[in-house]
């Protein structure tokens, strides 16, 4: 008489459904957040400064001059063009395109429709001069009643009148154009929520909610371990690792979120960090669902030679995985590793949905 098949525990169907859902629930958002403060250093050899980003409205722009050498005295005449489109990629060959200080941007490239123009005349340097004259457009100032407000606010040159994608450019020229100088100058984007753009602000909010349910997913996955202490299998501990890779991986891309909100810098290697977390997570739980689509911990006790192939299948997603969410932070979402490493995940994600579809079946 044939041995009796294991019967699989009272859980397994609860076991499942967990890895299922930690497995393709919502993932790390494809985006690299946009700073909120630059540094630049402008010479008379520079063309204009180019600035894009998704703004709320009324976010005030600041921009001041830190540091300055001029070798002779000489005039600058500062102007901003602040251009409104709908768009994302309307303008993104503009910095491709050949540009001169002198040229009217508001008129050649944006048909004066939605794009304000503020200029700041007769701005004296000299190898005397101490500290920089401030650029604040004086409408602007005289607006804000309050006195603190007016300290903060002495180096706002524009004011954003929309919701949506904004181009800056800053063009800075001299009326002698053999003169040798140098400027360092500092560019700020400080909305009515902080520095995070528009674009970015709900994802500061999701990423705050998946860590909550990350720890609600822990605390009830504590709880339904310890009602069948007497069955656990050794496969809840690696679920329970999921669990906790999820919570740090949210804690940690919401941590960098409030930092650049809070100071407009982004630190790229927390950031890194939280992607090699993600990867990870998203590696390990795929690995649990096809272990546990072929029985392993319930009728299996082993896999064999095919848990072999099953850890080579996961180290090869992680490798891709790891270096698209590096390169993504390090070249941008359009570099061609990227696109080619996602081409290559897509295709894994579909091994994994066929091999457990069809396993499952059975």
């Amino acid at each position: 008489m044939a041995a009796a098949r294991r019967r699989p525990p009272a859980g397994a169907p609860l076991l499942r459904a967990t890895l299922c859902l930690l497995c393709w629930a919502p993932a790390a958002v494809r985006a690299v957040p946009e700073p909120g403060r630059w540094k630049a250093t402008v010479s008379n050899k520079s063309g204009p400064l180019i600035f894009r980003k998704i703004m709320f409205n009324c976010t005030d722009i600041k921009f001041s001059v830190k540091s300055f050498h001029c070798s002779e005295p000489v005039k600058f005449t500062i102007e901003w063009y602040l251009k409104h489109y709908t768009c994302q990629n309307e303008y993104s060959k503009l910095d491709e395109q050949p540009k001169s200080v002198d040229e009217d941007f508001c008129s050649n490239y944006f048909k004066n429709i939605e794009c304000w123009t503020i200029k700041n005349e007769n701005l004296e340097c000299n190898s005397d001069l101490q500290v920089f004259p401030s650029l604040y457009n004086k409408e602007l100032i005289t607006n804000i009643r309050n006195v603190s407000n007016q300290e903060d606010s002495m180096d706002i040159v524009a004011r954003t009148q929309r919701d949506g994608f904004h181009l800056l450019i800053v063009s800075i020229k001299t009326e002698k154009n053999d003169a040798n100088w140098n400027l360092n100058v500092s560019l700020s984007m400080v909305g009515p929520k902080g520095y995070l753009s528009a674009s970015d602000w709900p994802l500061m909010i999701y990423y705050m909610v998946m860590c909550i349910v990350y720890i609600l997913y822990g605390v009830l996955w504590l709880m339904w371990s310890a009602c069948y202490w007497k069955d656990i299998l050794r496969i809840q501990f690696w679920i329970a690792a999921v669990i906790f890779l999820g919570m740090l991986e949210k804690a940690v891309f919401y941590a960098e979120y409030q930092n650049i909100n809070s100071t407009g810098l982004t630190t790229q290697s927390l950031l890194i960090f939280a992607e090699l977390i993600s990867a990870i997570k998203r590696t390990l739980a795929r690995l649990l669902v096809i272990i546990m689509s072929l029985g392993y911990g319930i009728v299996k006790p082993r896999l064999g030679t095919v848990m072999h192939r099953v850890i080579g299948l996961g180290l090869l997603y992680f490798i891709f995985a790891a270096v698209e969410g590096v390169m993504r932070i390090i070249g941008g979402s359009n570099h061609l590793a990227v696109v080619f490493d996602e081409i290559i995940l897509a295709v894994f994600n579909s091994i994994f949905v066929w091999f457990i579809s069809f396993t499952m079946s059975f």
